[in-house]
This record gives C-alpha cells, structure tokens and sequence, in this order.
C-alpha cells in the first residue's frame, strides 16, 4: 500500500435509482479512531443519495451503520471523525441502511468497514461519491 492507514472505500457511479457496496476494507483490527472523507461529485438529474459508512462484527455476515449522510443536487463533502475509545453504556440497536439522515453513531469501530450508497432518481453528467477511510 502506497499510503498506510488510507483506505479508499469507493469510488461510485451514481446514474440510476439503486444500492451499491463499496468492496470492505478488512484487517482494520486495533483501530483506534477513523477519520472519513466523503465526496459527492454531481453532474445532473437525480433526487437524494444517502451515503452509509458501515462496519461488521462477524468478519462481514452483517454489516450495520455507523454514520449516514445524505446529499441531493449540489456537489458536497462530508467529513467524520469517530472513536473506538467512545464507551457505549446502553445498546444501540444495528441498522442496515437505516440509520437517521445526517447522524453517526461513535465507538462502534470493527475490524472492517464499507459504504453503503442508496440513490433516489436517475442521476447523469458522472456524478460520483467517492469514501476515504484514514485510520489511527
């Protein structure tokens, strides 16, 4: 790797209405905290896109959100900083594409993470969102 502790969760094409899932960056075990970068580069049409950041706890069988972040028609960057030294003293119930617009939950950091990509409307003009992960 070029650049250790940056990871790229994906670059995707947004043009029809859909999910995608980015490939998980794995062996992330030790991860402290996780700064994340994403971009939303628009080119025309569409409606909404939520972007999920999610993680698994069982080596990838189920995959739950950790943060969503939603973009509609404008080219935007969303940036999130997350701990896993954050104690989580009540049960936070796993969402799969669920997860509140424009929320995270911190200290829920695995050995792995993906994103997660819901679009609404047909998008054109490469419009694409791109996730970098950098880990401490």
């Amino acid at each position: 790797m070029e650049n250790p502790g940056i990871y790229n969760l994906g670059d995707l094409a947004i043009t029809t209405a859909g999910t995608q899932n980015g490939e998980p960056v794995t062996d992330l075990d030790g991860m402290l905290a996780a700064a994340v970068q994403l971009r939303f580069a628009y080119g025309s049409g569409g409606t909404s896109t939520k972007a999920y950041l999610q993680a698994s706890a069982d080596q990838g069988t189920t995959w739950f959100d950790i943060a969503c972040a939603v973009f509609g028609t404008a080219s935007e960057t969303a940036l999130l900083n997350f701990s896993a030294l954050t104690p989580k003293t009540t049960q936070v119930n796993p969402t799969d594409g669920g997860l509140a617009d424009d929320t995270a939950v911190d200290g829920l950091l695995s050995d792995r993470m993906r994103l997660k990509v819901v679009s609404v409307g047909t998008y054109a003009g490469n419009t694409l969102l791109s996730a970098r992960l950098v880990v401490r």
